[in-house]
């Protein structure tokens, strides 16, 4: 039997095929693009967000289209590909803040009517931006089709009616609604989840060593910030509680308010790490920065707006935690979350070892929550002998050459006992926690 031949998954097109066939399925992608941005004018402030969710789903189209056909290893079409991802992205933090714009008098946060006005006010000027940003983008990339041999048509319509439904229907979550409704222990443990992550990324953004944050690191409280919008949404609302206590709804506020903020600096930061610093002082760099106006904006987006808002808004939510204990009958103290950091000295070396030290998970195990001991980026457990038995030769081990720095990490009522065990047994001096980086502008 004549073995039959077989061709390469792969073919690299010639000019000819570009032009006969790649060309006209790449007019046929984005036509609808084209309409939407041709929307994207002067008649609006802000556009509406429904002409933000259509861009969102045609740009995520195109960039997929033009990667399949290696658009992004290609000289001819790279500038148009970078033009269409930094449609995406900014319009990703654009239709973020337009829904986060449109909803913010309905989420009941513990705010003042000034920070109010001055959050929807610092809000807005940044929607401004990335609308502004968006229009110059789609100006050159009306210039780009034409210079990559794309044939311009007479007139890209996107009629209004043709805008996708943003709202989704779902059916009614009725399933075990009663049992649920009754379920006090699973409520505290969201709301503990809550203050942990709220400390977490309190301690994350005040103590990090980068200069400008990553997507990575921003990503992972945004997800942390979204999973607990859905358990707060599945085992919270609508119960007895939620509707006796209003402060539920404020807690649900702070953490949708948080969840949007990383959501739009999660687009900047990932724009800014793919399209900015890989292409940095190139050519293609230089036209996207044209449409931007400066790099450094983005930065100060990123920070000084969005992750300080959401760090500010998780603070607050810290507040509204304590009085939802204090009327469910609870002590605060018993669940908030607090963090100190001790400064043991070197001197004291002789009394740090087993015999007095040991004590501290006696302390620990009164208390219902885990605490925890942190040193040289490894975190030990204060209810666990056996944890405590490895931490203690480690720690003293350095102090025998200079002071060390551990961290007590726990509920408020049982950090407070461990860290005055630490003060009386080994002359531990407490080093204050600030966050200034942020909270100032």
């Amino acid at each position: 039997m004549k073995k039959q031949k077989t061709s390469s998954l792969i073919k690299v097109m010639d000019e000819k095929e570009i032009k006969e066939e790649f060309l006209p399925q790449l007019k046929n992608a984005t036509k609808n693009i084209f309409g939407i941005l041709s929307q994207f004018n002067s008649k609006y402030i802000l556009p509406p967000r429904e002409l933000s969710f259509a861009l969102m789903k045609e740009a995520d189209e195109v960039e997929t289209f033009l990667d399949e056909f290696g658009a992004n290893q290609n000289k001819r079409f790279f500038l148009f590909r970078e033009m269409v991802a930094t449609t995406r992205w900014f319009n990703f933090f654009l239709f973020q803040g337009l829904h986060l714009y449109a909803r913010i008098k309905h989420y009941k946060l513990q705010i003042t009517q000034k920070e109010y006005i001055e959050f929807k006010k610092d809000l807005r000027k940044n929607l401004i931006f990335a609308y502004k940003v968006i229009r110059n983008i789609g100006k050159k990339l009306f210039e780009e089709s034409e210079s990559i041999g794309l044939k311009k048509s007479k007139n890209y319509i996107y009629s209004e009616t043709l805008f996708p439904q943003i709202q989704r229907k779902i059916l009614p979550p009725d399933i075990d609604e009663e049992i649920t409704k009754e379920q006090e222990e699973r409520i505290f443990e969201i709301l503990i989840k809550y203050l942990n992550v709220c400390e977490e990324f309190n301690l994350f953004l005040c103590y990090r060593q980068d200069k400008f944050l990553k997507e990575e690191p921003i990503e992972k409280y945004r997800s942390l910030f979204h999973q607990l919008e859905s358990l707060y949404d599945t085992y919270i609302k609508n119960t007895n509680y939620e509707i006796e206590i209003s402060d539920f709804q404020k807690i649900r506020g702070h953490i949708a308010v948080s969840w949007h903020l990383l959501e739009m600096a999660k687009a900047l930061a990932h724009f800014y790490e793919r399209h900015i610093e890989k292409l940095s002082h190139s050519e293609i760099y230089y036209k996207i920065i044209e449409c931007i106006g400066d790099e450094k904006k983005i930065r100060d987006i990123v920070e000084k707006f969005s992750l300080r808002y959401a760090l500010e808004f998780s603070l607050k939510g810290e507040k509204i935690c304590e009085r939802i204990f204090s009327k469910m009958g609870k002590k605060p103290e018993d669940f908030l979350v607090d963090t100190r950091i001790l400064i043991i000295p070197s001197h004291r070396v002789e009394d740090f070892h087993i015999r007095p030290i040991m004590p501290v998970t006696q302390i620990a195990n009164k208390h219902h929550f885990d605490s925890f001991l942190y040193f040289n980026r490894k975190k030990y457990n204060l209810k666990s002998p056996i944890e405590i038995a490895i931490a203690i030769p480690d720690i003293r081990e350095t102090l025998i050459k200079e002071n060390v720095q551990i961290v007590i990490q726990g509920s408020l009522s049982a950090v407070n006992e461990i860290v005055e065990f630490f003060k009386e047994k080994v002359g531990a001096v407490e080093k204050i926690l600030k966050c200034e980086n942020l909270l100032t502008k």
